[in-house]
């Protein structure tokens, strides 16, 4: 089964890379040339929506012209965040439509309506725990004891200001384990019935990880006393679109803006391949009101990248084995934070029952269950400090592609505040939006000196963006925009280094 799923992965890795940069990644004697995030992803090779375009529009001028003009209309709107769902034209391919959508300078960006993926529970593989038919439910959470969840348990078991958010399947409420379990009334981003509705058990299974009680029922989760809010994202066909998931971070980032008094964190055991700008834009949204975002790594086995795993600013989970190693299936890369257990993961799942998955899919909630827990103890971190602290803790000796900081530790997370190990960029312009009718936005994106797409930001009223989470490193800063003077769009780029706990800051000046 392994085998097969290994050569599976790899003819996987073949066929998507389109889907990620088209520029090269510096290496083998390739020279990496800037671009910007209007043509630097390639979406051809990926599974998305038929007749469902994602458009964010510029400063100047009409979008519903534009659309109108070429027999399109819009289907729904972000206003948050500047994007729409646009259709496609009758006999227009997606493709086809969106490359007709970028020569216009009222189109900032255009992308298809991906779908994501479950990282499906893997098999058992060869790992067995001792007595684990005889033992009682709480002695089957191994991963529980090698968190160091009793020690963290002994300073919080969580608040109920801190919420945990899972954007899943749903959550089946009813469940007899949550009997008395606080909830928070949730979302159903799919359009179709209730966040308490999972057709799959998916849902299910990661919030009994995170947030059941341990003090009644038959298993514990991490953040005991944090109320959960189910969010769902899975349609009644087993559908996850850029769509939901875009609905979902938007949904959070409104209620805490509303709840100022509430704090976040939310897990997302979900990916796809390439690079969705207006789901990022949606995650920065809803983190710069305060919300943390906890995803998988993905089960691939190897190093392939995914979203929402490899953008800046989240913090992305691997799987560990009993004896703190990398789980086989659990997929590596740079983007990965740190680890927490992922194989025979005992939690509940629809229909009343208890069932032992294994995946990254259960990693990454004992990480989301700790953050809530770090909060409940901290309640004024940041987002970027809350990240730092969860990878600063980690039982770790320094990183590595496959464990990141190494398998969290609960105990530790709420501790003493480690220092800032992240920089900042602040990339200013002066395509102030002063008239509406003249002006147009930037399109940010910050590459790595190899040629990987770091980081992605549009210019605001003021003509700046910042960036938080990067790396200390050089970088390759690009700003795409459309200059009237030209008429057409240009493109510019500096490089810039970031280092330890600073913010640098890079100044475009164009000619408008």
């Amino acid at each position: 089964m392994k085998r097969f799923l290994s050569l599976l992965v790899g003819l996987l890795i073949l066929s998507l890379l389109s889907g990620c940069l088209l520029q090269p990644f510096g290496k083998g004697g390739s020279k990496f040339k800037p671009s910007s995030a209007r043509d630097v992803i390639d979406y051809s090779a990926l599974d998305f929506k038929e007749g469902e375009v994602l458009i964010k529009a510029n400063a100047s001028g009409s979008l519903e012209q534009v659309l109108a003009q070429e027999g399109s209309a819009i289907l729904h709107e972000w206003p948050q965040i500047g994007w729409v769902v646009a259709s496609v034209p009758p006999g227009e391919s997606v493709g086809s439509f969106i490359a007709k959508l970028r020569s216009y300078k009222e189109v900032l960006l255009a992308e298809p309506n991906v779908r994501y993926e479950l990282p499906e529970p893997d098999g058992w593989g060869d790992i067995e725990l001792l007595a684990l038919a005889e033992a009682e439910e709480y002695d089957k959470q191994w991963g529980l004891r090698n968190i160091n969840a009793e020690a963290a348990w002994e300073i919080t078991t969580g608040s109920p200001d801190v919420i945990v958010a899972i954007i899943d399947t749903g959550v089946d409420a009813s469940h007899p384990e949550f009997d008395g379990k606080a909830f928070v009334e949730g979302f159903d981003a799919t359009g179709e019935g209730t966040p308490t509705l999972d057709l799959h058990g998916h849902g299910t299974h990661v919030a009994g990880i995170a947030a059941d009680d341990g003090r009644s029922g038959k298993i514990a989760g991490v953040a005991w006393d944090c109320p959960i809010m189910p969010v769902r994202v899975m349609d009644s066909e087993h559908s996850i679109w850029t769509w939901y998931l875009t609905d979902a971070m938007l949904h959070l980032g409104d209620y805490a803006e509303a709840h100022p008094e509430k704090r976040i964190v939310a897990n997302m055991s979900i990916g796809g391949r390439g690079y969705s700008f207006a789901f990022k834009d949606a995650i920065d949204y809803a983190a710069e009101r305060g919300v943390l975002l906890v995803t998988s790594a993905g089960n691939d086995y190897m190093r392939v990248i995914s979203y929402p795993g490899a953008y800046n600013g989240v913090v992305t989970v691997a799987a560990s084995t009993p004896w703190n190693e990398k789980a086989d299936f659990s997929t590596m890369g740079w983007w990965n934070s740190v680890a927490a257990p992922g194989v025979n993961i005992y939690s509940t799942v629809t229909g009343g029952r208890y069932e032992s998955w294994q995946g990254t899919s259960m990693a990454s909630p004992f990480v989301c269950g700790a953050a809530a827990l770090l909060l409940s103890q901290y309640p004024e971190l940041s987002t970027v400090e809350l990240k730092n602290q969860i990878e600063q803790t980690a039982q770790g000796s320094g990183f590595t592609e496959e464990l990141g900081y190494g398998v969290i530790d609960a105990a530790a997370i709420l501790g003493e505040l480690r220092p800032m190990a992240y920089g900042a960029l602040k990339v200013k312009t002066n395509l102030v939006l002063e008239d509406e009718d003249d002006e147009s936005y930037g399109v940010i994106t910050v590459f790595s000196s190899d040629g990987v797409l770091k980081a992605y930001g549009t210019t605001g009223m003021d003509g700046s963006h910042t960036f938080h989470a990067l790396q200390p490193g050089d970088y390759t800063v690009t700003v795409a925009f459309y200059s009237a003077a030209a008429e057409g769009w240009e493109l510019a780029s500096q490089q810039a280094s970031v280092g330890v706990d600073k913010k640098t800051e890079v100044i475009f000046e164009f000619e408008l």
